[in-house]
């Protein structure tokens, strides 16, 4: 009997001292709607370190295929709801500065075996007075095999580039530390 006494006293102290952590983020903003704004391309292909590089695609509609992303990640999250009125609610500008193309690893035929992408935005959270709150440049990447078992297309590689980079957007203007 006894022994049950220690067990109840354990199992208390344990639930007693829980850290009190929550998945549930609280924001520091006073708003709880959100506003986004479409993201626009600001990568000059005209710039002097591109000139001499080799030409670089990029993604077709990437400004899009990342505005969608960042709207469905918001509306995945919960953290602020999105809205089409601007009004009485924060705004998030996200300017798209550099996507990158990176090799990183060749076979010993020099042919390409993986590849880095990575997209650097910068993003910028305004209130509705117009007071800006936060502005930050955010990078994510994400690499991938073009042969062998772990093969991928680019395309399913920029997808979750995208989603990577909505991902990191809405954790800085959601969780701030």
């Amino acid at each position: 009997m006894q022994g049950i006494y220690y067990i109840f006293y354990f199992a208390l102290i344990f639930i007693l001292s829980n850290c009190g952590y929550t998945t549930k983020v609280s924001t520091m903003y006073k708003q709880d709607r959100i506003f986004i704004i479409p993201a626009k391309n600001q990568i000059d292909i005209t710039s002097e370190n591109r000139r001499y590089s080799n030409y670089r695609v990029f993604p077709v509609f990437l400004e899009k295929k990342l505005t969608n992303a960042i709207i469905s990640r918001f509306n995945t999250d919960g953290y602020f709801k999105v809205v089409d009125n601007k009004e009485s609610a924060l705004r998030l500008e996200t300017n798209i500065l550099d996507y990158k193309n990176e090799a990183l690893r060749y076979t010993d035929s020099d042919e390409v075996e993986e590849q880095r992408l990575r997209l650097t935005v910068q993003i910028k959270l305004i209130d509705p007075e117009g007071k800006v709150l936060q502005e930050k440049n955010i990078v994510g990447d994400t690499s991938f095999f073009l042969i062998g078992p772990q093969k991928k297309s680019t395309n399913a590689a920029e997808e979750e580039l995208i989603e990577d980079v909505a991902r990191r957007i809405s954790e800085a203007v959601a969780e701030e530390w």
